[in-house]
This record gives structure tokens, sequence and C-alpha cells, in this order.
């Protein structure tokens, strides 16, 4: 007879970082970190501290006599202060400091898929549904938009909003990108249009595809990996695939190595009818053996496409193999189109060709449009009773595997803090402040006079929820009353003569 100790077989739990306090010392070219390390298994974590100074777009990881305190391997749980020196302040600007802990442990991918939430993904799309169109639609495609930046800032990604002109207006490419701890010039992208034609609400083109990225952002941006995580959302690709043609001609920075992209076009409709699913022509003569696979199942619609080129075969292998493993329900049949495609036209009408066409390895993961769907660019694209979203989760699912094993996810948490200066360094600054939190909330601040420093909570949406001016008398610790907010994670951000502090707190 075999026993097992409780919790022997249980997942190992990935560290976690809290607390994480800054405390600068500007004419000094130092900062200190104070932050807090757990690990459910007490395992040795190896800490490493990054450093940035364009606001967290890229990142230097701190080492030798740049660094000092607790950091490296191994550093074990508890209350954990780091202290970088040598660096390089250059005012104005935005500078931030980030903080990973690994407890070098292998990461389940299956826990990760598990967390996919098909209530969440239905309620995205309530809200995204909607016509977003230029001139028929502008006030719910900026909602939309606004949806998508709100999110990637509440999730700590580095935002940035690619605009162009077209046709009298304005588009804009969302960008929310997670840098790479160890090769962050190596970029995993997953995208998908949020635009729709002028008549359509577009549930499934391409609301679909936009919930089912920010469902993958949500939960792999939460862990660090090797290479950087990029979601985008591109607009105006109803009118040619003009935002993604924007991006890749001006939008990918010199020297970085785009590893793969998955983009979602349209992944909600699905059916088990006989004959719901046709197929572009030609299709059989390039495509003989999927074909056929249709056809031995009745043409139902019940399967997602992925289409990828002849420079993309690994890539289709690794979201074949990954849906195979992780998501054995969802049926994928998987092409790989001669050259770019030009032969079959009907497999280039979305945002992967453009990476096609620039010798860069894409996916195009779609339901089939027109081929199945018969509400395509009609007013009868909407979510209610005609997409499947066990389906569209079973998508997001396959897809989130396979960028977790290509960007290296690891078993680890990060945290950033960033503080921006507002004038040069070549001008005193008087003003510190230390955050102290063994017993409540309170702030030890120096060198300011009084009403000179201001302080903002705000939730992980970015909205502000507290506000208040700090009468500065004597060097006391000021404690400061939360008694307004409930446990959570806040940003705070503390405004004073030289600058503008930004960290995360945890309030218990």
């Amino acid at each position: 007879m075999l026993f097992f100790a409780p919790g022997l077989c249980a997942q190992n739990q990935i560290p976690v970082i809290s607390n994480v306090i800054l405390d600068t010392d500007i004419p000094n070219s130092s900062a200190t970190l104070h932050y807090n390390l757990s690990d459910g298994e007490n395992d040795p974590l190896e800490v490493s501290i990054q450093f940035s100074t364009n606001g967290g777009k890229t990142y230097t990881t701190l080492s030798g006599a740049n660094v000092s305190g607790d950091v490296g391997f191994p550093v074990a749980a508890g209350n954990r202060t780091a202290v970088c020196t040598g660096l390089s302040f250059v005012a104005p600007g935005k500078y931030a400091f980030r903080v990973i802990a690994d407890d070098k442990q292998p990461f389940d991918i299956q826990a990760l898929v598990n967390e996919v939430d098909s209530n969440r993904i239905k309620n995205d799309l309530l809200f995204v549904e909607g016509i977003r169109h230029r001139t028929t639609g502008l006030a719910h495609l900026n909602a939309t938009r606004d949806s998508l930046q709100n999110l990637y800032k509440a999730l700590g990604l580095y935002f940035e909003k690619q605009t162009f002109s077209f046709s009298g207006s304005t588009g804009q490419n969302l960008i929310g990108s997670l840098p790479g701890t160890a090769s962050a010039e190596k970029v995993v992208v997953a995208d998908a249009h949020y635009d729709t034609v002028n008549n359509a609400p577009g549930a499934d083109d391409n609301g679909s595809g936009t919930v089912g990225v920010m469902e993958i952002a949500r939960l792999l941006s939460r862990y660090p990996s090797k290479k950087t995580q990029r979601y985008i959302g591109f607009d105006l690709e109803e009118s040619g695939l003009v935002g993604s043609l924007n991006y890749v001609a001006s939008g990918i920075p010199a020297g970085e190595q785009i590893e793969g992209v998955f983009n979602f076009e349209m992944i909600g409709y699905w059916s088990e009818e006989p004959n719901s699913q046709t197929l572009p022509a030609g299709f059989s003569l390039l495509f003989p053996v999927q074909a056929l696979q249709v056809s031995d199942n009745q043409y139902r619609g019940d399967f997602i496409t992925n289409v990828g080129n002849a420079n993309s075969q690994s890539l289709i292998q690794l979201f074949a193999n990954s849906a195979q493993q992780y998501v054995p329900a969802l049926k994928v049949i998987s092409l790989a189109v001669p050259g770019n495609g030009q032969q079959v036209p009907d497999l280039r009408r979305s945002d992967h060709a453009p990476f096609w066409d620039s010798n860069r390895k894409a996916l195009m993961l779609t339901d089939g449009a027109n081929f199945r769907n018969e509400c395509y660019h009609t007013p009868g694209d909407s979510a209610a009773e005609k997409l499947n979203f066990t389906f569209m989760s079973n998508v997001v699912k396959a897809t989130l595997a396979a960028m977790a094993q290509l960007t290296e996810v690891q078993h680890a948490d990060w945290a950033a803090t960033s503080f921006e200066l507002t004038v040069g360094t070549d001008e005193p600054d008087p003003c510190s402040f230390k955050l102290l939190q063994d017993s409540g909330l309170a702030l030890l601040v120096e060198g300011c006079a009084a009403g000179e420093v201001s302080l903002e909570f705000y939730d992980m949406k970015g909205a502000l929820l507290l506000q208040k001016n700090l009468e500065l008398s004597n060097a006391a610790p000021i404690q400061l009353s939360t008694a307004l907010l409930p446990a959570g994670i806040y940003a705070m951000k503390i405004r004073h003569n030289g600058g503008i502090y930004t960290q995360k707190v945890v309030i218990r």
C-alpha cells in the first residue's frame, strides 16, 4: 500500500514579490529597493534587478559593482533589500526598476491553460460587440481602444500607440509589451484587428479575436519570460490591412527579431451541422489531404484553421502540437501555403500577410470567415446564440500554450516601480521620502516644504481612487489613512518638487 503526504503532488507555487519600495538618491546616482519575497515551498530564489531609462520599454540587468544586497542566487523569502549604484539619471525622463524572482521550477503550462475563462471572454465580447468603424461607429471604436489601452496599462505592460493617417482619419495600433528577461530582442506577438466594416457589430469579425488577445495578455503577462511578450490591437484591417502594414513598415525597432506571430482572425463561429463549411476555390488542388479531412467530416465547421506559409512551418507545428497536448478537444486543420500565399489570396486576408511578406513567421488562426459564418460582414454578426464560447476558449487555450513555450515563460514573479524626473539632475533635489509599512502605512519625508508633496492611489486599471496633499512640518513619519481602500494592490504616486515617484503597494 502506498501512502501520500498531503500536498505531495500539488503544483509548485510561483514565488510572489510584494510591497516594492523605492528610495532614490539622485545626486549620488543610486537607489535602494525594499521588497518582500514569499514562496509556498520556501525554495531558494534567484533574484535579479533590472533598470530602465525609458520608463520600462527596455531594461538592463544590473550586475557586478552596480548592485548589492539580496540579489543573485540563492535568496530566501522574507523582507529584502537591494542597493543599486552607478545609475544613469538624465532629466527629464521616466525611469523604472524591475525585480524578478525565479525559483527555477518547471512551469505548469496545463495549469495556465486551465485558467482561460469562457465567461470572462464572453463578458469582454459583449462589451466589444458593436460597430467599430471610423465613420459609422467612431464612439464605440474609441471605447474599444480605451478598453485595450486600460487593460495593457493595468497589467503593467509598456504601452505604445502607433498612429497613422488614412482617408481623413487617424488609425491607432495599440501595443502592450512585457520585455523579456534574457533575450528581450526576440519578440512573440499575439494580435487581432479591433475595427469592423461600416455596418456590422463585428462579434466574430473580429471581436472574437480581440477578446482572445485580451485573455492571453491577462494570463500570460503575470509571469516573466525570457523573450518579449507583445500584444497588439491592429486598426483598419478592414480597409486593406492598413494597421499591420504600417506596423511592419515602421513599428518594429531595428535589431528586434519577431520570433512568431499568432494572428486571430475570427475564432468564434463553430458548427457541427453537415455542410456548414465551404472551401475556397482551388483549395482541394493545393491541400488535398486537408480537403479530404473536411469532406470525410461531412463539411462540418467544427475546427480551427491553422494557416502558415512556407517560412512558418515550425510555428504551424508548434500550434498543432500545443492543441493536441493541452487542448485535445480542439480540432485543428493545419495549412502550409506555398510561398507567401499568392496562389490562395483568401488565405492572405488578414494581418498575418504583411509579416509573411517581410519574411517573418506568422499564423492566421481562423474559423473560416465567409466560408463558414453566414453573417460575415453583415448586421447579423452578433454574439447572441451565434458564437460558441467553448470553441473560442479552446482556440485561446492552444494559442496560450504555444506562446508560453515560444516566449520561454518562467516559474517566476515580477514587479516594477517607476519614477519620473521633472527637473535636471544638476539642480539639487532636497526632497526625499521612504514608505514605511511595518505598522499600517506611513510616509517619512525629509527636506520638503509644507504643501509640496501630494499623494495619489490608483487601482490597477488606472483609476484615481484617493488623493491628498501632505502638510509637512517635521521629519516624523506621517500616518496615511487608507481606510477608504479595500485590501488589494494599488499604484501609489508621490508628487513633489523634484519629480513623480510611482510604486506598487499592497494593502492588507
